[in-house]
């Protein structure tokens, strides 16, 4: 078990997280951990964007103390943790957008994507 305290200089609070790992998640050539995210990796991560914002992903390993590479913080925030993200089926006029788009730029659809 590690414990990893994460300051906010902003507000000068401190979060004190205890994580906790088998030997098993960890990858033996990279020493990173696969597998499910857990809450406390999640609460870590999430204080770390807020207080540093999004971009430079791999710097979070190494100032964070989270055991994950930078491309699994970048995924696990972009598609699990990000606040805007918008979850659920699309509206009709959403619907309308993307088929229309898609007439005009063929399977495109980080273009498309960056439309909304």
């Amino acid at each position: 078990m590690a414990r990893i305290i994460i300051s906010n200089n902003n507000t000068n609070n401190n979060v004190e997280v205890d994580i906790e790992s088998s030997k098993d998640d960890v990858d033996a050539k990279t020493g990173m951990k696969k597998g499910p995210w857990t809450p406390q990796e999640d609460m870590i991560l999430i204080e770390y964007v807020n207080k540093h914002g999004e971009g430079n992903w791999n710097s979070v390993q190494k100032n964070s103390g989270l055991l994950r590479c930078g491309k699994s913080c970048r995924l696990r925030w972009a598609n699990h943790l990000r606040p805007n993200l918008k979850k659920g089926s699309f509206s009709e006029d959403e619907e309308k957008i993307i088929i229309e788009l898609h007439a005009k730029l063929g399977n495109k659809w980080a273009r498309m994507a960056a439309q909304f």
